[in-house]
């Protein structure tokens, strides 16, 4: 399961983990959801989008209990902990414990970092081609506390700074045959 801010690889690296690993890619955009998702943005109201998403969440467990019955691994961008952290920052007061005997407990969560420089920049580039929205404004406006909370759990982070997709899908699966209390950092490690 991959976690992380915005811009830090996510949406790159959990194909090529999942391709890598031969396991199934869950989407957390459940499409039969797409419309409530919109309505829902545009109301605006953080504890309504927070709400929906732990929603989400559940559903998505669901499908990843089915895949994991048949004896396939899976890889996940965004879970629990990210709908927890990011609706923090956007100023939810409350956060609803995950019922962890509901939802499936990945058996791996990572972090992916990036230099808050390079993350920068990539957001910025995102600015200039319309990606970004409202609330990944506010999320950014939230940082300190976003980062709070992301450190509350027991993610393993790991540092794509200057690593290309391949070798940050690469340092995963070396990760995944080490103890998890390992930290891997991207640029400047010896190999």
């Amino acid at each position: 399961m991959l976690e992380g801010l915005s811009g830090v690889g996510k949406s790159t690296t959990a194909p090529l983990l999942a391709a890598a690993l031969g396991a199934e890619l869950v989407d957390t955009q459940l499409s039969h959801l797409a419309e409530a998702r919109r309505h829902i943005d545009r109301q605006r109201s953080v504890n309504a989008r927070l709400h929906f998403w732990m929603t989400v969440n559940y559903s998505v467990s669901d499908v990843v209990d089915k895949h994991l019955r048949t004896g396939r691994n899976v890889v996940i961008e965004s879970y629990f902990y990210r709908t927890l952290a990011t609706h923090a920052a956007m100023g939810a007061r409350y956060l609803p414990p995950v019922d962890w005997d509901r939802a499936v407990v990945p058996d791996l969560a990572i972090e992916l970092t990036l230099r808050e420089p390079y993350r920068q920049r990539r957001l910025a580039g995102r600015e200039r081609s319309g990606t970004s929205r409202y609330w990944d404004r506010l999320v950014e406006s939230g940082l300190a506390t976003l980062r709070s909370v992301y450190d509350s759990f027991d993610l393993t982070p790991v540092d794509t700074t200057g690593l290309t997709p391949v070798q940050v899908v690469d340092r995963i699966e070396r990760l995944l045959t080490k103890p998890r209390s390992m930290t891997l950092t991207g640029a400047g490690d010896a190999d």
